[in-house]
């Protein structure tokens, strides 16, 4: 997949816009940390590996704030778990 892109400055920076087609790809969203790697002239973009602990803290603090789909947590058990 290749496509071309046009930088853009916004105070001191030099912006780089990604395609939605190449995020979705990467899975990447705004807001998502990446790694940036430069050899001779090829710059590469890398989805940066997360630690649990970084996952941990974004998560919601309590299950209120939990995405549940409450039909799913009517489901009877399928297997031998234990409810």
């Amino acid at each position: 997949m290749s496509f071309a892109a046009t930088l853009r400055q916004s105070g001191g920076s030099i912006i780089l816009s990604i395609p939605k087609s190449i995020a979705k790809t990467l899975a990447v969203e705004a807001g998502s940390v990446v790694e940036l790697a430069v050899e001779g002239r090829t710059l590469s973009i890398t989805p940066a590996r997360r630690t649990l602990a970084d996952r941990l803290k974004s998560s919601p603090k309590s299950p209120a704030a939990w995405a549940r789909d409450e039909e799913s947590l009517q489901d009877s058990a399928v297997g031998r778990e234990l409810l």
